[in-house]
């Protein structure tokens, strides 16, 4: 009985995993976001004039186009239906996220 409660449990989980795995244009939408937030905060924060971090800022915000399009075109999808692992080669890095239960967790 508790082997057939552990099963029913374990198939339940198995499915959620699969349904809520997350589409390669839901992981590009999210990695365009976090790359376009951490050049704001790393680039656009050094020691520069206010004016220059606002117009700094103001530039990354504009060209998330760009950075979606890059995102698109460096990054591998393995899609092992319960979970995704994404692998983006940007020009200075290699960035590895893993996708699961509808969410990114993102390793550098």
């Amino acid at each position: 009985m508790k082997l057939q409660a552990i099963l029913i449990g374990a198939v339940v989980v198995i499915g959620v995993m699969a349904v809520s795995n997350p589409s390669k244009e839901r992981y590009i939408e999210y990695a365009t976001e976090q790359f376009s937030e951490t050049g704001k905060t790393s680039i656009c924060t050094a020691d520069l004039p206010v004016a220059a971090q606002q117009s700094c800022k103001f530039l990354i915000s504009q060209g998330k186009g760009v950075i979606k399009t890059l995102v698109e075109n460096s990054t591998k999808q393995q899609n092992f239906v319960v979970l995704s692992l994404y692998e983006t080669e940007m020009p200075n890095r290699k960035i590895t996220t893993i996708a699961a239960f509808g969410n990114f967790f993102m390793f550098k």
